[in-house]
């Protein structure tokens, strides 16, 4: 994804927070041209609330924004007929810009870095905890509706495990959904599951359907560093008087928002690695207040690596 792109999503996200109630926020709009209602106009961002249209344009460049794209907008808002503009600047705007908007009602909007003393001050940073479930001394009993099988048949059942005929991730994500991590009283647990595959298969003419799953589980965490946080509003009001709180996440583009107590959770979890023989279980997000979580969108899932070296198998006979 564009870096463009997904600082209009940031900025989507934002407004998705901060928005009236039955407000409508859409990302890349087309809007019909009032005068030319055959001819759509892209819109990086629109706000929609009782018949009142909005335009939230999105700039990401190296210098601050000036006067000319101010007068763009103005021009914009009569074109389209729309009610208000924003202009949002990840590098915020010049002297000039901020005088033309102010002058002409567009409303400006930019994002201020805090340092860590300002963070400190904030006072409202989140703790970001990982939280996986460690399988270790693993056992799959398989049920054999027969008293014998061939010299080869557990062989057979590794070689279906190692190249994933036989799905590891499906085994152990089918016993981790049964269990609930607030079931836990302790950090390890012996775990016992009955399990049907999900797909039946024939080994030395042995039909495999059913199956005995034993292991220790154990609750692994991994904190993950908020290293930056910025403020978005007005660029005349200084940070810690803003209201609207970025925070990103040291894992993608993992960002935590915040206005006042309320919260949305972009959740990028593509660049988790899950621990040998752990299966990732949820993100536990630490708030220093109670906070209503308004929204979480996934952007990623995470990647699974899961290891049969020490899983040991056997055969249960059954009728």
């Amino acid at each position: 994804m564009k870096l463009s792109t997904k600082f209009e999503h940031q900025v989507r996200r934002i407004h998705k927070l901060i928005e009236q109630p039955g407000s409508t926020v859409t990302w890349n709009d087309r809007i019909p041209d009032p005068d030319n209602p055959a001819q759509n106009r892209q819109i990086d961002i629109t706000v929609i609330f009782e018949n009142r249209l909005t335009l939230i344009e999105c700039r990401i460049h190296n210098k601050p924004q000036d006067v000319k794209w101010i007068e763009e907008l103005i021009g914009r808002r009569l074109s389209l007929r729309a009610n208000g503009v924003i202009a949002v600047s990840a590098s915020g705007f010049t002297e000039g810009a901020i005088l033309k908007a102010r002058e002409f009602g567009i409303v400006l909007r930019d994002f201020i870095t805090l340092t860590k003393e300002e963070i400190l001050s904030w006072g409202k940073s989140t703790t970001v905890n990982l939280v996986f479930y460690e399988f270790q001394n693993v056992t799959l009993t398989f049920k054999v509706p027969v008293d014998h099988i061939g010299p080869s048949f557990v062989n057979e059942l590794y070689r279906l495990i190692e190249n994933g005929t036989i799905s590891l991730s499906d085994l152990y994500n089918t016993v981790a959904n049964k269990i609930e991590s607030k079931d836990l009283k302790e950090k390890i647990a012996s775990i016992k599951a009955d399990l049907n595959l999900k797909k039946e298969f024939i080994v030395e003419t042995v039909l495999l359907r059913e199956l005995v799953f034993e292991a220790e589980l154990v609750l692994r965490f991994k904190e993950i560093p908020v290293p930056s946080v910025c403020i978005y509003g007005s660029p005349d009001d200084t940070a810690l008087k803003r209201n609207v709180a970025v925070e990103k996440v040291e894992l993608g583009d993992f960002e935590i928002t915040q206005a006042g107590d309320e919260v949305t959770v972009a959740l990028d979890l593509s660049t988790v690695e899950s621990p040998p023989n752990c299966i990732f279980r949820m993100v536990d997000l630490e708030f220093s207040r109670t906070v209503h979580i308004k929204d979480a969108v996934l952007l990623g899932r995470p990647k699974i690596h899961l290891s049969f070296a020490r899983l040991s198998l056997g055969v249960q006979f059954v009728a």
